[in-house]
């Protein structure tokens, strides 16, 4: 009878165990979960394999739940790096906007920039009139 109790305890272990996904901490940690809740059901249950297996099941259990919380907390941190390093490719993109502006136009741009003149008529706003006008627009290609 002990030698099947232990038979069923491995035997559940390894089924339990095979739920786990490829990573190897994770299959090593339900299998030791498993083991040692079956371990463990079977000294106090003195043998009822249907107490032993139930042990089992609440250490792989167990394990998952470790497994999902460690998963979580880097979930948390890989997204907090993942914000931090957008958040810095927008600020030097913009830095280098700034920058090309403030050294001019450069050679390689000056054939791609056109300059519209628009005419504006006199017009009305917020009560004041504006004089007619010309207004130039940057179109860089």
């Amino acid at each position: 009878m002990k030698n099947a109790t232990l038979l069923i305890s491995l035997l559940v272990s390894a089924t339990l165990a095979s739920c786990a996904g490829v990573s190897p901490t994770r299959i090593i940690g339900d299998t030791v979960g498993a083991a040692g809740g079956a371990l463990i059901g079977n000294q106090l249950s003195h043998g009822n394999p249907l107490i032993t297996a139930a042990a089992a099941g609440g250490g792989a259990l167990l394990s998952e739940s470790l497994q999902a919380g460690s998963n979580a907390s880097k979930n948390k941190a890989y997204d907090a790096g993942y914000e931090k390093a957008r958040s810095d490719s927008a600020k030097q993109q913009f830095q280098t906007l700034i920058d090309r502006q403030k050294s001019g136009l450069q050679l390689d741009d000056r054939q791609n920039v056109h300059l519209l003149e628009v005419p504006l008529p006199e017009r009305q706003e917020n009560g004041v009139i504006l004089a007619p006008s010309t207004a130039t627009i940057r179109i860089q290609e």
